[in-house]
């Protein structure tokens, strides 16, 4: 599974990262930095969560 990561500074200060690939996970952060590794934990809970429940993963490659 290849994840398309994307992050965005919305203002001074405050960036917005986010993962098209699977709906709904994106974070908010102060620094890039910071946005990138508040994403990689919300991906690993994410996956984490699916395979937990036994469910499949809401994938969507063409985004």
């Amino acid at each position: 599974m290849n994840l398309r990561i994307v992050i965005r500074r919305i203002g001074k200060g405050h960036y917005i990262a986010s993962c098209p690939n699977l709906e709904g996970c994106h974070v908010e952060a102060e620094s890039k930095e910071k946005a990138e590794a508040m994403l990689k934990a919300a991906l690993n809970a994410y996956v984490q969560s699916y395979r937990q429940r036994h469910e499949k993963i809401p994938y969507n490659p063409s985004r």
